[in-house]
């Protein structure tokens, strides 16, 4: 950002490797803070697919146990009493876990660092109007 400190006479009396050297200082400077920001967007993209990944574990699990006691259900359906309390508890089962699959799948990210792209495509978009 030195560059903005010259008004137009000095920037006229600046040589031109000085120019170049101000201008790779300005290039490094906007890859670290992109690189900063990505970090730190990744992190937070980490955080919210590993919660996404506990609830998807927490409702195949469920999901799991929830065929099981139905399939008891329909084991018992044949030829005792009582088996339709099994089968109501399986199919409760069987909500719940369909309830923590459907919260693990909309914490799922969408798309790969979305602010990060966008820094990048302003980033760009003010490079071509300066240097055109």
């Amino acid at each position: 950002m030195e560059i903005e400190r010259f008004d137009e006479q000095q920037l006229h009396s600046i040589s031109t490797p000085r120019l170049v050297r101000l201008a790779l200082d300005e290039a490094r400077l906007l890859v670290r803070a992109e690189v900063f920001h990505a970090k730190e967007e990744l992190r937070s993209e980490l955080k919210a697919a590993r919660a996404s990944g506990i609830l998807l574990g927490a409702g195949v699990v469920g999901l799991v146990s929830a065929v099981a006691v139905l399939l008891v259900a329909l084991g018992l359906l044949l030829p005792g009493p009582g088996p339709l309390a099994v089968a109501l508890v399986g199919a409760v089962a069987l909500v719940l876990a369909v309830g923590v699959l459907l919260l693990g799948f909309r914490k799922v990210p969408r798309q790969a660092l979305p602010r990060t792209l966008e820094r990048l495509k302003q980033d760009l978009s003010n490079a071509r109007e300066r240097l055109s």
